[in-house]
C-alpha cells in the first residue's frame, strides 16, 4: 500500500472570492546547521460546474477535506510550478483527478500529467487564462480568473504579510533575502529558473498586461487589492 505525506498543520478553510477558498498550511523546511525554518505553502481550490479545481495541490486534514467535498466533488489538480509536488500522487490516486501541468524540465517528473497546460489550450477553470513562463529554465505558470481580478501564482510571486505560519526563524532568513516585499518575485525561484545571462522579464510584462488587482501565491498571505501596481515596481528591477 502507498505511503503518502500527512497533511500538515493548516489554518481554516478562507473563502477569499465566492467559490476561491485557500488553504494555508506550514511547511518545514531544513536549512544549514542542523535549523529548520517554517514558512506558508498555499493552496487554492475553485469550485467550477465540474467541481473542485485545486491549483497547488497541498493535502488537508479530514474534517477540511470533507468541508470541501460537501460542496463539490474534487475533480482536477493543477501544478502550477515545478517545485510543488508533494501531495499530487495523493489527489490522484484517492481521487482519480486529472492531472495539469506545464510541459518543461520538471524537478518532480513523477506522476505524469493528464494534460499539459498550453497558453492558447484547454483549462479546467472556465474563462481563465494562463500565462507560461517560457523564458524560464523550469516549468511554472500563473492563473488569471478575470471575474475576481484575481493572479493566482506559485513561486513566481509571492506575497508576505503578518503571516502567522512564517517562523520567528524563518522571518530572520527571509527579511534581508527580500521575501517581505509586497508581491515580491520569488528570489530563490529567480535565481533558479533565471538562464545564463537571459532574463524573466517579458513574460512578466505578460502578466502585467492582464487585468488583476489581487493576488494569491503558493505561498505567503493574499493579496487583496494593489497587486498590479507592487508587482510593476518589482518587474521594473529586472534586467531586460
Amino acid at each position: 500500500m502507498r505511503e503518502y505525506p500527512p497533511a500538515d498543520r493548516h489554518l481554516p478553510l478562507q473563502e477569499c472570492f465566492p467559490d476561491v477558498w485557500v488553504a494555508r498550511s506550514a511547511n518545514a523546511m531544513s536549512i544549514p546547521l542542523g535549523l529548520t525554518i517554517t514558512f506558508s505553502r498555499n493552496m487554492i481550490a475553485v469550485c467550477t460546474p465540474d467541481g473542485w479545481v485545486l491549483l497547488n495541490p497541498v493535502r488537508l486534514s479530514e474534517e477540511a477535506e470533507a468541508k470541501l467535498l460537501a460542496k463539490a466533488p474534487i475533480k482536477h489538480a493543477v501544478r502550477l510550478g515545478t517545485y510543488h509536488s508533494r501531495d499530487d500522487r495523493y489527489y490522484i490516486d484517492k481521487f482519480g483527478v486529472e492531472f495539469w501541468g506545464v510541459r518543461g524540465e520538471q524537478t518532480y517528473p513523477e506522476p505524469p500529467f493528464t494534460h499539459e497546460i498550453a497558453e492558447d489550450g484547454p483549462f479546467p477553470i472556465p474563462g481563465a487564462r494562463v500565462v507560461i513562463f517560457t523564458s524560464a529554465t523550469r516549468a511554472e505558470c500563473a492563473v488569471h480568473l478575470p471575474q475576481h481580478r484575481l493572479l493566482v501564482t506559485c513561486d513566481s510571486v509571492q506575497h508576505y504579510d503578518s503571516d502567522p505560519l512564517v517562523s520567528l526563524l524563518g522571518k530572520v532568513v527571509m527579511y534581508p533575502m527580500g521575501f517581505f516585499t509586497p508581491c515580491v518575485i520569488g528570489p530563490i525561484w529567480l535565481k533558479e529558473v533565471t538562464p545564463p545571462g537571459g532574463s524573466v522579464r517579458t513574460d512578466f510584462e505578460r502578466m502585467l498586461a492582464l487585468d488583476f488587482d489581487n493576488l494569491i501565491s503558493a505561498h505567503g498571505t493574499p493579496k487583496l487589492g494593489g497587486a498590479k501596481e507592487a508587482l510593476a515596481k518589482n518587474v521594473a528591477r529586472l534586467p531586460r
